[in-house]
């Protein structure tokens, strides 16, 4: 695709060129948008079919329902002391997990694979509400999608049985 472009700003662009795509350069070109279109494509088959609704939360208190999920300095629920915490559900559940950044000092984010592959930022001290449908088994990555001082420790596992 490079390619395909430097020759057709060098050559077709500045006029260097005869003006008109060679084959070669027509067919790199056809190529390359045949690539994209793919990789987009193939992107949008492997979304899950699932919705999820994130609201913000005005506390980090834990409704009823909700798995609590605290983000800060010690990673996600003391990941850094505790490990990855892993959460459960059977398929078909509704998941309902409440977010909280505890951290005073930086942002943090949180998105699980596959579900809420988009993720949520939060700022220090907010809280957002993450409800979705677990319709497909498996294990799902729960991950920090914001780049901080403790990213490296910033995960857990969502397991659809």
């Amino acid at each position: 695709m490079v390619e395909c472009i430097y020759y057709f700003v060098t050559e077709v662009l500045s006029g260097t060129g005869s003006g008109m795509l060679t084959g070669k350069a027509l067919t790199i070109l056809a190529i390359s948008i045949t690539a994209l279109f793919g990789f987009i494509t193939i992107q949008y088959l492997h979304l899950p079919e699932t919705a999820f609704n994130v609201s913000f939360a005005q506390r980090c208190e834990r409704p009823p329902g909700y798995i609590l999920m605290i983000l800060d300095d010690n990673g996600f629920n003391d990941s850094i002391h505790k490990g990855q915490p892993t959460i459960q559900f059977q398929r078909n559940d509704a998941v309902n997990i409440l977010v909280c950044n505890l951290d005073p000092v930086q942002s943090h984010g949180f998105g699980v694979d596959h579900y809420f592959a988009a993720g949520v930022t939060l700022r220090p001290g907010e809280a957002y509400k993450v409800s979705f449908v677990a319709r497909d088994p498996g294990s799902f990555t729960m991950y920090c999608n914001v780049f901080c001082t403790v990213h490296t420790f910033m995960k857990g596992r969502l397991v659809v049985n």
